[in-house]
């Protein structure tokens, strides 16, 4: 016999089911959890987002560094889109920068 708590589980799992189908976000009513979306991050701030989900920012990068492996993933954007991205990211404190004493350049890496 099927609960009411069983047959609103079965909806639930079909929706979110057809939302990844469609690649879109789902419109979720106040009070139910909100389905996440699938897509790729756009723009600077979404390419470095895939760095650092590999793992590229746990160690100091540089700037000249970091721009050399947007375009080895074919991600091709401003320098000054990307420095900027980093200093926003900074300011959140999700990354920390540091001054090379020896090239005087800012190294960025992830906050642990």
């Amino acid at each position: 016999m099927n609960t009411p708590q069983k047959i609103a589980d079965q909806i639930k799992a079909l929706l979110d089911e057809l939302v990844s189908m469609t690649g879109e976000k789902a419109v979720a009513k106040a009070g139910a959890k909100r389905a996440v979306s699938t897509l790729a991050p756009k723009g600077a701030s979404g390419a470095l987002k895939i760095l650092t989900d590999d793992g590229f920012f746990d160690t100091p990068q540089d700037i000249s560094k970091i721009m050399e492996k947007l375009k080895e993933i074919g991600r091709y954007y401003p320098q000054t889109s990307v420095s900027m991205n980093l200093l926003n990211l900074t300011k959140r404190r999700e990354f920390n920068r540091i001054k090379d004493k020896e090239t005087k350049n800012w190294l960025y890496m992830l906050r642990k």
